[in-house]
């Protein structure tokens, strides 16, 4: 799992569901700007790896250890964001309708993926969700929708 980082992880995220071709454009973490000029725009960025105990006894983690020694391999499961911003926020029946199409495209490309999911090698499973967003950026409001990935490494 050394070969497997944060930064992987993210561009291979961004990568995979960057190549929708509704798409305009899209970001991974050190591309995020501060205002939104191309929508639809999907960004992607690391979110969350819970808790993870060094310290303690086999058992008392929710933590799996395959192997041992030097050999041994933790499970981890990493959180990212895939936020899709459709269009600045106007009329509701508009803005659902440019909405849906790529929430549609991002379904298919994820129901897609085989094994390792985005192409990297040690994430062995992937869950994900997503929910309808009206973002605020930099005082403007997006519709959109947050894509939660849950990626697990082991």
């Amino acid at each position: 799992m050394a070969d497997v980082t944060l930064v992987s992880i993210n561009n291979a995220i961004e990568a995979t569901l960057g190549a929708a071709a509704s798409l305009e454009r899209s970001q991974s973490y050190d591309e995020l700007t501060e205002g939104l000029h191309d929508v639809p725009l999907l960004q992607v960025y690391w979110e969350d790896l819970p808790l993870i105990d060094s310290d303690s006894t086999p058992g008392q983690t929710d933590r799996m250890v395959f192997a041992s020694g030097e050999d041994a391999r933790r499970q981890y499961t990493l959180t990212y964001f895939a936020d899709l911003y459709a269009a600045s926020r106007k009329e509701i029946g508009e803005d659902m309708g440019r909405l849906l199409p790529i929430v549609d495209e991002f379904i298919t490309i994820l129901e897609a993926q085989g094994c390792p999911p985005f192409g990297v090698e040690g994430v062995r499973t992937f869950q994900w969700s997503a929910k309808r967003v009206t973002f605020e950026y930099n005082k403007i409001k997006y519709v959109g929708a947050r894509f939660t990935l849950h990626l697990r490494l082991f």
